[in-house]
């Protein structure tokens, strides 16, 4: 299958993505901006405690080369986009108890501490027909709402300064430093 086809099969699959969460009254819609991918921009209110702005973007990341073998489908669940520079050291110490406990994916901050992600990276085999790479893709989907639903709360609280890192660490139910 050359890049072209894959290219077009991609399409067909995250269109067919953006059907499925708006059936599921969740809005979405498919994006192209120039120098990006094509992606799934979802609102996804039903995450975290009703009253964030989070975001998800689904897409593939672009092929290297006609040779790949596998797509690496992208869950990235925007919880925000404002990161106060004096809560970094804490969300940082945070992130990295909640990440090391995680099934899969990771709690991240891009490079220039504005944004704050889940961010779930799923391989699916090249040569898979379309059905089956949709499948892979509602799964991943799926896997990151609820990875990302169960840590929100607690990381935003960090990020608020609502609590430390040891509140965290109590979450995940260690012990928590006496205080």
């Amino acid at each position: 299958m050359d890049i072209k086809e894959i290219e077009n099969s991609r399409h067909e699959v995250l269109q067919n993505l953006c059907q499925e969460l708006n059936d599921e009254q969740i809005a979405a819609v498919v994006n192209k901006n120039e120098g990006a991918p094509e992606m799934v921009s979802a609102i996804l209110d039903e995450l975290g405690d009703g009253d964030m702005d989070i975001i998800g973007d689904f897409y593939f990341r672009p092929l290297q080369t006609e040779n790949d073998g596998a797509h690496i489908f992208m869950s990235v669940i925007t919880i925000s986009n404002e990161v106060p520079e004096e809560r970094l050291p804490e969300l940082y110490e945070a992130m990295s108890y909640v990440n090391f406990n995680l099934p899969a994916g990771s709690f991240s901050i891009d490079k220039d501490h504005r944004f704050f992600c889940y961010v779930l990276s799923t391989l699916i085999p090249i040569g898979l027909d379309d059905a089956s790479v949709f499948q892979e893709m509602d799964i991943a989907v799926g896997n990151a709402f609820a990875i990302a639903d169960t840590y929100i709360g607690i990381l935003t609280d960090v990020l608020n300064g609502k609590i430390g890192a040891e509140g965290v660490v109590e979450f995940l139910g260690g012990p928590a430093e006496a205080e």
